[in-house]
Parts: C-alpha cells; structure tokens; sequence
C-alpha cells in the first residue's frame, strides 16, 4: 500500500519526508507543487502490518518531535492556570523528563503512563487507508492521549513544587551558614550507612560529640529530624572545608551537602581517605 500523508506544517512534512526516506525498504515522493503532502511507498515484499506499524511510529515522532512540547505548555495554561515563562520552562522539562523516563525516579512514577506506546497506539488505528490526514488526527483523535497527558503533567508540577521546596530548604540553610563564624576549619566525611565524620587531625567525631553541640543550634527550624547525624552535625559545624570520600557523589545525603556549602566542598574516592578508619564502638 503507498500510503499518501497530508500535513498542514511544511516543517512536519520535511520530517516526515526524512523519516521515510532513511527508513529500510521505504521510499518517499514530495511533489514540487505539493510539498505537504508525502507518499510513502513500501518495498513490495513488506507486509501490510509491518507498513502500518512503521509509518504509526513515524507520525509519532513527528509528533513528539513537533508538537508534545506545545501541547504541554497548553495544558499548564489552559488547564492548571501557569502564567510565568520560567515556570512553565520548568515544568515543561520535567514532563518530558517523564515521558522519556530518564532517571529512576520518573520510572517508579510513570508506570501507568506509557503515554509514547498509547500515542502510537492512536496513530496504527488510524493508518487504515492510503491517505492519512496528520492534523486531522491530531486535532480528532488524540483525546485518550490528552487526558492522559493532562494527569502527567500534574506529576510534573507536584515535582517542580517539590524541587521548589528543596531549594528553599537548602537556601534557608545556606543564609544560616553565611552568618555563623565556623566552629572548625576542616573536616573529612566518609561515605556510608551512617556518614563518619573526622577532624582535621584525624579523629573521629562522637555522637556525643555532636548531642552537646546540638543544644547550642536550633535545626529544628530547617525542618531536620533530631537524630538525622549525616547533615545536621556539618551544619553545626560549619567547617570551611569539606572533604568527603565514598563512590558516588550523587548520593542523595551527598548531594544534598554539596549543594549547601558547594564551593567548600570537595570529593575523591574512597580509597584516598587519609586517616585509619575507627570502628563503631
């Protein structure tokens, strides 16, 4: 089947035309007086399933590459009521962050949303017939999707106001730090269950070390746990060097350290800590 496909963007059009042309055993015509319109004809021996398949994926990444992005900014505007440029910027990436699942956070949320698979799902029932309105499906069809898409986009939304709220969190930290004089110039962090913290000399600091410094700073104000001994005691603290050692500085309690003293603080590999390790009594 040669399948003729119309498009109203002549942008949507050139990439369709791409596709199809560096697509296996395909070959795409563009006449000079209707360049909107693209036939894609398949190698004769390809079965009709397999052509509708692929030319289903094709339409969808015209889509996604094309309109998805669009379409999410609608939705912040339309239907959650965003306003300003930089929020939507914001939320806007972290939906298509979603959609691409590329961190593993997003994965655990987005189980439910195959929202790519539904798309080309809508796509493969409407490539029944030789010629195949793109804008038509887009403006008709895609209801399902949309819905969908409406639901994802207010995961990405509960994510910004999250990140929102980290960075206030880190930033109220920050100002606190900016005012207190340090209580020492170094220490060494060293990563696992529970972060062992060092003098600069090479001692271990004790939890009771940190209990007795505690009852001089009011953490409670940062909304820290009691008895949270990872950041809470650097804090205290307050060191103009961090050195932490480990394997992963992504680390969430890592990252979330490097992202209060950022300049103050360095990481290496485990294997350069420089003092003998202490034992939990």
């Amino acid at each position: 089947m040669v399948f003729e496909v119309n498009f109203l963007e002549e942008q949507e059009a050139a990439l369709f035309y791409r596709l199809v042309k560096e697509a296996d055993q395909w070959t795409a015509l563009r006449k000079r007086n209707k360049k909107n319109t693209i036939r894609a004809v398949p190698a004769a021996e390809m079965e009709g399933e397999d052509q509708r398949n692929l030319i289903a994926r094709l339409l969808t990444q015209v889509f996604i590459e094309c309109r998805e992005m669009g379409m999410i900014q609608h939705v912040l505007q339309k239907k959650y009521h965003f306003s300003m440029e930089a929020e939507i910027d914001k939320i806007t990436s972290i939906a298509v962050s979603l959609l691409e699942k590329d961190e593993a956070f997003y994965e655990d949320k987005v189980h439910r949303h195959e929202l790519r698979d539904s798309l080309t799902a809508i796509f493969q029932l409407q490539v029944n017939q030789e010629k195949i309105l793109f804008d038509s499906i887009v403006q008709f069809r895609l209801y399902y999707y949309y819905e969908q898409l409406t639901d994802l986009v207010g995961l990405a939304i509960d994510e910004f106001k999250r990140e929102e709220e980290y960075q206030d969190f880190i930033q109220s930290i920050r100002d606190f730090i900016s005012r207190k004089i340090p209580e020492v110039e170094a220490v060494h962090v060293l990563q696992g269950e529970q972060f062992q913290i060092y003098q600069d000399n090479g001692e271990r600091y004790t939890r009771e070390d940190f209990q007795q410094l505690q009852s001089l700073f009011p953490l409670f104000i940062f909304g820290l746990e009691q008895e949270e001994w990872d950041i809470s005691p650097l804090i205290m603290l307050s060191p103009n060097q961090i050195f932490i050692y480990g394997e992963d500085p992504y680390e969430p309690r890592t990252h979330t350290i490097m992202n209060i003293f950022q300049e103050k603080t360095s990481f290496y590999d485990r294997e350069y800590f420089p003092f003998p390790l202490v034992k939990d009594s």
